[in-house]
């Protein structure tokens, strides 16, 4: 019977959707139109990897179902010390948003902090380091005084970590609010919540960095047509460390590299 309705979804998913996934569908749907202020490389394909990390903190489940968030931020710890080692011995750049709730000093080693081993492991120069808000609350849905608030205590937490000033920044879920505080604070970049950002500030919303949506298969098939497509490309794939651990990830990168692109991280690319 499983038999039976795998292959039924296969079938469906080749009629409606060319054998991708709905999301990887309809994210070529956009790769094909033009418009924007963002402009992408020319005859260059580039692959940005970028992780929201928050650990649980202040996700969708925090206030309703605490445990499902202490699932999610178990999972973020697992994988995220193997995976930013990988990155790290293989010289591969990526960008990490840390929600700035994260990098408060603590005396324990619990769930909702960052360790000494982290922190040296987000210093390593392949990285560019930005920020994931201070609480993890969605800008869409707090005051400007609320805003204010989030990006001057997050800064400030970053700067006594990184002695350095943020430039990148993740939105919260991808909500985008409040641009002018953000920018007040030194935030030269942030990803856009759709695919032709009109922000000059901003880079494509691009697509959700998740095997269960775009496993390798699927990846190697939208790296190839997005180059039919396109005469150079910048791909920002962005998720979370709870997605994977880090042998599917190591498949997922060799993928990447093998079809021919080079990984970059924002402030590379963008030279700010």
């Amino acid at each position: 019977m499983r038999y039976i309705l795998d292959n039924l979804r296969r079938i469906k998913r080749m009629l409606l959707s060319g054998g991708f996934a709905e999301t990887v569908y309809l994210f070529l749907k956009e790769v094909e139109k033009e418009g924007g202020a963002f402009r992408h490389p020319d005859n260059k394909y580039l692959v940005n990897l970028s992780f929201d990390f928050e650990l649980g903190y202040g996700t969708t489940f925090w206030y309703g179902n605490t445990e499902k968030a202490l699932v999610y931020g178990r999972a973020a710890r697992r994988n995220f010390v193997p995976i930013a080692r990988y990155l790290k011995e293989s010289n591969t750049p990526a960008n990490i948003q840390v929600v700035g709730r994260l990098l408060e000093p603590s005396e324990d080693r619990e769930l909702f902090h960052l360790t000494d081993e982290d922190l040296e492991l987000l210093k390593s120069p392949n990285f560019e380091i930005g920020l994931h808000g201070y609480s993890h609350k969605h800008f869409t849905e707090i005051s400007r005084e609320e805003a204010e608030y989030e990006m001057k205590t997050a800064v400030k937490n970053f700067e006594n970590s990184f002695f350095r000033q943020p430039e990148f920044m993740a939105f919260p879920k991808n909500r985008v609010a409040h641009r002018d505080i953000v920018r007040k604070y030194g935030i030269k970049c942030w990803r856009a919540d759709n695919q032709h950002p009109s922000d000059e500030s901003e880079i494509p919303l691009g697509h959700w960095f998740a095997p269960g949506v775009l496993g390798r298969s699927d990846l190697k098939r939208l790296l190839d047509t997005i180059k039919i497509k396109r005469a150079g490309y910048f791909l920002h794939l962005w998720g979370h460390f709870t997605e994977m651990d880090v042998d599917t990830f190591r498949t997922l990168v060799e993928t990447i590299k093998n079809a021919g692109w080079q990984l970059t991280t924002v402030k590379n690319f963008r030279n700010y």
